[in-house]
């Protein structure tokens, strides 16, 4: 998209975001009633549940924070390998400036964010989605707004002042959720949570459409690798020769790994598919406020996205590239212009997603 597109694209949003604004106003006097938790008493964040049975949800929730703190062990495991033996199973980051930096960084922020994310699971079994759950749940959030960043960021999070406004971002998000009346404490929390599912699902988007359309370009291969530029494909026998040269590495300390076949950029499609399945499940939540099984399948979706992030990590530490080329995953294009078209389509996209909520009370 080209500069005055980006910027009529931006005017749109702007004006429908506008309007879904306008919309809630009056919306304020149905407010639903407020559930108490089961282990704790205190009011949470969802009405009554007919058919409510606690055995089901407790079940569900735990065994997705079991998977999740699995998945976030091997997803870290897998990163930490000696990286001058193994320096071609190293995929790197590529910004528009060919700039270079080492998915390693980014593959175990994905781990932390299991782990994170799991440590918020149990605390949902023992309070209940609330008051009191927020002050873990939260860190959910940071660690989406860290993954975001770092992709802004070429790859690695550069910014000094970085730990400043994450910091303000934690006391804003457990401030007004504690101190905001219900439903406005939940209904901030879920519209502000919403904003960083959203947009890690369109950032993931465009780095795969990115890493798709360049991926193998000639341009960038030079750009990546002056002193070894792509020259005649190498046979079969010499590509598979390197490879049982990295299988058949002795292990150091570290615990050196092998590959398990060729790099292949399309498998930066997962962290599509586990985006878009823990929004979906955010989403269902969302809207279906009033029905059971929507909370079940929201807890159930962790199952499948975060294995799908680990898929992905796996992929990413176990694969060589066909030589001479390098594996690089092509970030998204960080002009303002397309920055603020993303914050604003994130913004809109949450909050239609609790007019949505509102319209289905």
């Amino acid at each position: 998209m080209n500069k005055a597109g980006t910027i009529i694209a931006i005017l749109i949003v702007l004006a429908s975001l506008g309007i879904l604004i306008s919309s809630f106003v009056g919306n304020t006097s149905n407010n639903p009633p407020q559930d108490n938790g089961t282990h704790t008493g205190y009011p949470v964040w969802h009405p009554p549940l007919p058919g409510y049975d606690g055995q089901v949800q407790g079940a569900t929730i735990l065994f997705s924070a079991i998977i999740m703190t699995i998945t976030g062990f091997f997803m870290y495991k897998w990163t930490v390998f000696y990286t001058p033996k193994d320096k071609k199973l190293l995929t790197y980051f590529v910004d528009r400036e060919a700039n270079k930096t080492p998915t390693l960084g980014f593959d175990r922020l994905l781990a932390v964010y299991s782990l994170v994310t799991a440590l918020a699971g149990f605390s949902y079994f023992l309070v209940d989605v609330g008051k009191m759950w927020v002050i873990v749940g939260v860190f959910h959030n940071v660690l989406e707004v860290c993954i975001l960043v770092t992709l802004h960021q070429g790859g690695r999070i550069t910014s000094n002042s970085f730990i400043v406004w994450i910091t303000l971002y934690v006391l804003l998000v457990v401030g007004l959720s504690i101190y905001l009346e219900w439903p406005f404490d939940a209904l901030w929390f879920k519209v502000q949570g919403l904003c960083s599912d959203y947009a890690l699902v369109i950032q993931f988007t465009r780095m795969y459409l990115n890493t798709r359309k360049g991926y193998g370009d000639e341009t960038y291969q030079r750009l990546l690798d002056i002193e070894n530029p792509r020259q005649n494909q190498p046979n079969r026998e010499s590509i598979s020769s390197e490879i049982e040269e990295i299988d058949q590495t002795d292990q150091n300390e570290y615990g050196s790994i092998g590959s398990v076949g060729y790099f292949r950029p399309n498998y930066v499609i997962l962290l599509i598919l586990a985006s878009l399945t823990h929004i979906f499940g955010n989403h269902l939540s969302t809207v279906k406020i009033y029905e059971f099984y929507s909370y079940i399948i929201f807890s159930f979706t962790y199952c499948v996205a975060f294995p799908a992030y680990a898929y992905f990590v796996f992929l990413d530490t176990h694969s060589v590239a066909v030589p001479p080329a390098q594996k690089y995953v092509i970030l998204p294009d960080t002009n303002i212009l397309k920055v603020i078209l993303v914050t604003l389509s994130t913004i809109f996209l949450s909050l239609l997603t609790a007019r949505f909520g509102i319209i289905t009370q």
